[in-house]
């Protein structure tokens, strides 16, 4: 842990900004609910969180194994297709995906032998923020991509048309950044480049 500290820049005490419990089941219907850790918790945040959430995901895919490296090429797609429709207040996440045929988002918890992932996002500096997660041993991997979309989908009651545009300018960064040949199963990448992905955004907000 000392090591993963040392690579990421983390301090030993880190503060808890926001936290996100997606819950699945066998029929793909997917929960979203939100837990806020500070009381001036910003907005921005929950763009933030769908951004180290994606990059997480993908960092989950071992390249080396092919079912995950092609869901990783498969999350990447996807993602695309939904920047490429825009994201807007009003969106449809997981049509936009193309997985509204099989994924949809419930009121709801789940009951048909649910799982549970939960991410929690961490303030580290004015600029860096940094995620935890806890993934199920039974997941699929198709579960994991499509939480996801699942997640941005849910953000999209929390933030106001603005934040909206920041996120996708850096969803589309991060996309750029990982076809140009920056790994997304490298362990630095896990942080900066939603990082920097986000800052980049604002400033050309």
């Amino acid at each position: 842990m000392g090591f993963l500290k040392r690579i990421l820049g983390l301090e030993p005490n880190l503060t808890k900004l926001l936290s996100a419990r997606i819950t699945i089941d066998e029929d793909h219907r997917y929960f979203v609910s939100f837990r806020k850790h500070h009381p001036d918790l910003k907005m921005p945040e929950f763009a933030r969180l769908v951004l180290h959430y994606y990059a997480k995901m993908l960092f989950n895919f071992d390249p080396a194994d092919t079912e995950m490296a092609l869901s990783a090429v498969f999350l990447q797609a996807a993602m695309q297709k939904v920047l490429a429709q825009g994201i807007r207040t009003d969106s449809d996440i997981l049509q936009a995906a193309d997985i509204g045929d099989v994924a949809r988002g419930v009121e709801l918890p789940p009951r048909n032998i649910p799982r549970e992932i939960t991410a929690t996002l961490y303030f580290v500096s004015a600029i860096h923020r940094h995620i935890t997660t806890n993934v199920p041993r039974n997941i699929y991997v198709q579960h994991a991509a499509f939480s996801v979309f699942a997640l941005l989908q849910a953000t999209l009651k929390e933030m106001d048309g603005r934040c909206i545009d920041i996120l996708q300018k850096a969803l589309s960064e991060m996309n750029d950044r990982y076809k140009s040949g920056e790994s997304y199963s490298d362990l630095r990448n896990l942080s900066v480049i939603p990082n920097m992905a986000y800052v980049s955004a604002t400033m050309g907000d």
